[in-house]
């Protein structure tokens, strides 16, 4: 399989080779996004038709490419078309938090607003002129990527003058990023250009050292350079895979972090068996894997080159991948998955045995009172601490264990015929200093024990805006059955 994670002259792929390798019909929309925008138009018309071919390349960067859809995707994580190029600026300083601005072409994502495929809109820029916007934001004393809420906002300025309307960007998902949030930004002329972001308190529920802190609004701002040098950094390194790849069950590796990417991440090896991997979404029979080699940090101890298809601009180093822990991290006790043979007793033993959910890998641990993970995962800081168990419900994608923020969960935990917890606890959403993003339970009253039956609902899938890949998974999430094991 050819490595996609190096931009080399045998594997960059321009106009010429994207046309043999995809066909007629694929190549005249690539070409209509790298010359014009418009299929209308001649490339004597494009007015920066000129300012490509004065860089030598035999190329227009005045636009962005298209997306290039994939025919009949699965329901499910798949391998998009492509990888993305960006540029990746300095990160910088955002009170108790730093933020990682990323940019490259315009392009198509797609949001949710609801459940099932009805929920899905996809979002096309307005113009191949500016830039897509992404950020990456984090807590400086943890090192914990932090979930976007509503309010934040992005203004552009030329000089002193601001370029159209403030932006409210989207919380977003990426095979590549992870959790970010951004949008398309219009750009009327090559320049410089200011940008100031505005980042309201993290209201989510805080646990652990996020506790009584990034309670701020704060702000940040940086400039860039927009001009035919970064087109074509941004859309002349877009690297296409194999065309027989499209639609593929499995997902790109993190953006650099190739050695900590779950298994079918699409690392330039033979990963065809991928796409067997997922036959039973709701057991997640997967316990072929064994992800111990995968580690939860994505920090900084990588060499970041110039074959990485980012054209030196080696920064992103210091920007963390919002990847969860692995399930061998978690201290309490794994809940069993009702049915499934894929673990000791049916506990799960690894990512790939954890069940799924519409693709959605799902992980259950009970706490028990008293222990350390359990006390500090029942204090949010807000009133007095109620001692009791903790259920903490984590969904991540299947590959990259990416968090699924933004969804509703409720629980419902019986014991023969008889209601223990619920029906239908709401599980609140959670942002742990350990743990990441996930749903939990302040179990007080009452005592959950071994062989209890643990269903959670997912009552309204996750909100999150997605890159190609991940449109069509997670949207219909049916419940899954536990089984709480003995200890």
């Amino acid at each position: 399989m050819q490595d996609f994670t190096r931009t080399t002259d045998e594997t960059e792929i321009d106009r010429r080779t994207f046309v043999a390798q995809t066909g007629a019909a694929t190549g005249v929309l690539a070409l209509a996004g790298c010359l014009s925008g418009d299929d209308d138009e001649e490339d004597g018309d494009d007015p920066d038709a000129e300012n490509g071919d004065e860089n030598g390349s035999g190329e227009d960067y005045g636009d962005g490419r298209p997306t290039i859809e994939v025919e009949d995707p699965p329901n499910a994580v798949y391998l998009p078309t492509h990888r993305e190029a960006m540029r990746m600026l300095d990160p910088i300083e955002a009170g108790d938090m730093m933020l990682g601005p990323m940019l490259s072409y315009p392009h198509d994502f797609w949001t949710i607003a609801g459940s099932g495929e009805d929920a899905v809109e996809r979002e096309s820029p307005d113009s191949g002129r500016g830039v897509h916007m992404m950020f990456t934001l984090w807590d400086q004393q943890t090192g914990t990527v932090l979930p976007v809420d509503d309010g934040v906002q992005i203004r552009v300025y030329d000089g002193d003058e601001q370029v159209g309307s403030p932006v409210s960007p989207w919380s977003m998902i990426s095979q590549e990023m992870g959790f970010h949030f951004g949008d398309n930004v219009t750009l009327p002329e090559d320049g410089t250009y200011t940008v100031e972001v505005t980042i309201p308190p993290v209201s989510v529920r805080k646990t652990g050292d996020l506790v009584d802190r990034l309670d701020e609004r704060v702000s940040a701002t940086f400039e860039f350079e927009y001009d035919d040098e970064f087109r074509h950094e941004v859309i002349g390194g877009v690297q296409y895979l194999d065309e027989a790849e499209w639609g593929d069950r499995g997902a790109l590796e993190p953006m650099d972090h190739g050695d900590h990417g779950e298994h079918g991440g699409h690392d330039g090896h033979d990963d065809h068996a991928h796409e067997d991997e997922h036959d039973d979404h709701e057991h997640g029979d997967h316990d072929s894997h064994d992800d111990g080699d995968h580690e939860h940090d994505h920090g900084d101890e990588h060499d970041h080159d110039s074959e990485n298809g980012h054209n030196g601009h080696d920064d992103h180093a210091h920007v963390p991948y919002s990847a969860l822990p692995r399930i061998d991290e978690y201290d309490g006790a794994i809940l069993a998955t009702a049915d499934d043979e894929s673990g000791a007793d049916g506990v799960p033993t690894d990512h790939d045995s954890l069940p799924r959910s519409d693709d959605a890998a799902i992980l259950a641990a009970l706490f028990e009172d008293g222990s350390a993970d359990a006390e500090r995962l029942a204090d949010d800081g807000e009133g007095d601490v109620t001692a009791g168990q903790y259920l903490l419900v984590s969904p991540r994608t299947p590959y990259n264990r990416v968090p699924l923020a933004d969804a509703a969960l409720s629980v419902t935990v019986e014991r023969d015929d008889d209601t223990i917890v619920g029906p239908d606890a709401a599980l609140a959403e959670t942002l742990d200093s350990e743990y990441g993003i996930h749903y939990g339970l302040v179990i007080d009253d009452t005592q959950i024990e071994p062989g209890d039956s643990v269903t959670v609902t997912i009552d309204s899938p996750p909100q999150v805006a997605r890159h190609q890949g991940y449109d069509t998974a997670f949207l219909e999430m049916p419940p899954i059955e536990f089984t709480v094991p003995e200890q």
